[in-house]
């Protein structure tokens, strides 16, 4: 364990100079108002100086909206979350859609899409899996039963309206100016987004691999919020009516590293959505037991492990997590065991049938 913590306070460390570097070589060192491009302050000469002044400047030439005030930040935040919303509450009449305040029509847009994915992609991915090409993907005892399916798409419907507040939260502290989060892209220009990107994602693998594994290692809570999910224990009970099927709280708790980072990470809004709601398709597919072979992703292979062995692969997308903090599981490791555990029973069974016969 003292490995571990020593691993994981490394990734901090080495994560918190990287943005600290990353907000001073796009001059975006602090907050405030106005994020324009300013000259380095940095007590530096010859040819660091000019190498770093140089970076400066070309990060600065791509951020062509770096002088927009914070308030027109909000406002654009604003304005696009109130186009987000009228894609689902022109399903209203204008005589009700008028009475819902902004923060419910956020929520009902963030639930009714939150189902719509859950659904559309649910069933989908079901057809596909087992209908189209059952037969070559699955032995029939692996394919999961209509009612462990019934079961996951009951828990999901029942957690759904929670899960629906944390997008809705996150875009009123966006609003209102407590993170961040960014309209435009150049805002800080294409280079510093692709920077901030990755910043962004390594924090989120990182939240969501502790969150996920703490909900396993503290036994109250993995009692309490995580079992729900767990139930689904053999390959034969998952299926991609799962990947939503937890204790609302847990499901909150797992996402909720989307949203912490954006109060120190800059992060593009839109961006930002797009990632978060795109977690209920990845859920989907990492939990319809079908290894998909693509290096370095945490795909359903290494989930179904996770599944049946608790203690594996508690990782988001990618396995880099797992790898570094010592919980990785491949899926050739494990089908390698379960030969030779096979073969270990067999052996057995060969030797006892023969100390039987040499009995009579």
């Amino acid at each position: 364990m003292a490995s571990t913590l020593t691993r994981a306070l490394l990734f901090v460390g080495i994560f918190s100079v990287v943005l600290a570097s990353s907000h001073l070589l796009t001059h975006d060192a602090k907050p405030a108002e106005v994020l324009r491009p300013k000259p380095s302050t940095l007590d530096v000469s010859g040819h660091t100086g000019a190498l770093l002044s140089g970076i400066q400047d070309w990060f600065a030439s791509f951020a062509t909206l770096a002088d927009m005030p914070k308030e027109e930040r909000l406002r654009l935040i604003k304005e696009e979350n109130e186009w987000k919303n009228s894609l689902v509450m022109w399903l209203f009449p204008s005589s009700i859609r008028e009475r819902i305040p902004h923060f419910w029509q956020t929520w009902c847009r963030c639930y009714l899409l939150c189902a719509a994915v859950y659904f559309l992609v649910g069933a989908i991915w079901s057809y596909y899996i087992y209908f189209c090409f059952g037969d070559k993907l699955f032995t029939p005892e692996t394919i999961p039963a209509f009612k462990d399916v019934a079961e996951q798409i009951r828990v999901s419907n029942i957690a759904m309206p929670l899960y629906s507040m944390l997008p809705t939260l996150t875009e009123y502290a966006a609003e209102k100016g407590w993170t961040r989060a960014y309209p435009r892209v150049e805002n800080v220009g294409l280079p510093a987004y692709v920077l901030y990107f990755f910043l962004y994602m390594a924090s989120v693998e990182f939240g969501v691999y502790w969150m996920h594994r703490g909900l396993h290692e503290i036994k109250w809570a993995y009692r309490l919020l995580h079992y729900d999910h767990h139930k689904y224990n053999k390959e034969h009970t998952l299926s991609p009516f799962a990947g939503l099927a937890f204790n609302p709280i847990d499901g909150i708790l797992q996402a909720v590293p989307y949203t912490w980072t954006l109060f120190y990470c800059p992060m593009h809004f839109l961006t930002h959505e797009i990632l978060l709601f795109a977690t209920g398709v990845w859920t989907a597919n990492i939990h319809d037991c079908l290894h998909g072979q693509v290096w370095p992703v945490m795909g359903a292979g290494y989930h179904t492990i996770h599944h049946t062995t608790y203690k594996h692969n508690y990782g988001h997308y990618f396995v880099f997590m797992d790898w570094l903090m010592g919980t990785m599981h491949t899926p050739e490791q494990y089908e390698a065991e379960k030969v030779a555990a096979a073969k270990s029973r067999h052996s057995a069974s060969v030797a006892a049938s023969g100390g039987s016969k040499k009995q009579l």
